[in-house]
């Protein structure tokens, strides 16, 4: 018709000018305008919820003390420094609990300590003997003999000459009347590397009285040095 302005054939497309906010997605709305986050559940109890709540949280992390507690047993009963030195001359004391269930590593941290402290030589016997020799050796040994007269109790002179023998089996047949401290240390080391069973109270009261019933000084020199050692270890043991 005269007079009318031709339009573009796509008569939808927008004129020059027009406003493009109609064409973006609904999710583009400002974030003041998205509804505000519900709060955490824990603001809406009232103050009698959070009590009881924070009193069952504390019932359960007493629980789960007492059950760690309960799975590390309890506290082993380990010799004061009075009953170590009472065993020393002569007494009894449970001294052996000081290395029931001791791992190599520790054992050899302790004797580190004991050498550090000059308690013991800086040095360890060489044992050149590939194989222990036969039982009957032991039974056979003035020494043995002598402390079979000593315990007269047939129970008790069982209990720590077994542990005795178990420690000569360690040190290849040398005789226990020739034993000092290092070399019961060594014996106890391949003990314990080698996980052997051991009463170790037996075995410690088998050789004080060894050394205590000997004719010869170092006997008493002896019980003095594994006296200073049970000591350390002691004091470097907390259960």
């Amino acid at each position: 018709m005269a007079g009318e302005t031709e339009r573009d054939p796509d008569s939808n497309a927008p004129e020059a000018g027009e406003s493009e906010a109609a064409e973006k997605p609904a999710a583009e709305k400002p974030a003041a305008e998205k509804p505000a986050a519900d709060k955490p559940a824990a603001e809406k109890l009232s103050p009698e919820a959070k009590a009881a709540a924070a009193e069952k949280a504390k019932a359960a992390a007493a629980a789960k003390k007492a059950a760690a507690a309960k799975d590390e047993g309890p506290p082993r009963a380990l010799p004061s420094q009075e009953d170590i030195a009472r065993w020393a001359a002569g007494g009894d004391a449970n001294v052996g609990i000081l290395f029931e269930g001791l791992p190599l590593a520790r054992f050899d941290a302790f004797v580190t300590k004991i050498r550090n402290e000059e308690i013991l030589p800086q040095h360890w016997q060489v044992i050149s003997a590939l194989r222990p020799p036969e039982d009957a050796e032991f039974e056979r040994l003035p020494e043995i003999g002598r402390l079979r007269q000593i315990y007269r109790d047939q129970a008790l002179a069982r209990k720590r000459l077994d542990a005795m023998k178990t420690a000569w089996r360690e040190l290849r047949g040398k005789r226990p009347s020739l034993w000092q401290v290092p070399d019961l240390m060594a014996a106890m080391r391949r003990i314990i590397a080698k996980q052997i069973p051991v009463d170790w109270t037996e075995l410690l009261s088998a050789v004080r009285d060894l050394w205590q019933s000997s004719t010869l000084p170092a006997g008493k020199e002896h019980v003095e040095i594994l006296w200073a050692c049970l000591g350390l270890v002691r004091d470097g043991t907390k259960k």
